[in-house]
């Protein structure tokens, strides 16, 4: 995709706006309307991120020290994406599959933090294995 040409979509919704002049808001979800080019975001980094967040989080209950360690590098993926120079933009795309990562990572961590609970009230519920 061509750095130069600046996306006619809405950054939030991803509605066309095409006929609309830079700040006017978008019908669908009143963002102001931005001209500025999409920012290269590798796909496979994003993927990567949520197989990983997926992993820990069937992890969680047979080894929870091996999801936090499969957690970590879905982290550090997601936060070095949120770091896009601000002359671009994020895709839609991307800002969806962030979002997604996002929830994944807080549903590991609520996972973690009620089996620990869980285990606290009934130790021997988890020494199955």
């Amino acid at each position: 995709m061509n750095q130069n040409i600046p996306s006619l979509t809405c950054h939030h919704c991803g509605y066309d706006l095409h006929d609309r002049q830079q700040g006017d808001p978008c019908p669908e979800c009143s963002t102001p309307f931005d001209t500025r080019p999409d920012a290269y975001i590798n796909p496979w980094k994003l993927n990567a991120a949520i197989t990983c967040i997926l992993i820990a989080i069937v992890s969680v209950p047979f080894i929870a020290i091996f999801s936090l360690i499969f957690l970590m590098p879905a982290y550090f993926a997601h936060s070095s994406l949120k770091m896009v120079s601000s002359e671009n933009r994020i895709p839609t795309w991307a800002s969806n599959k962030l979002r997604l990562c996002y929830k994944l990572m807080l549903a590991c961590l609520i996972e973690f933090l009620a089996l620990m609970f869980i285990s606290d009230l009934w130790p021997r519920l988890f020494n199955w294995w």
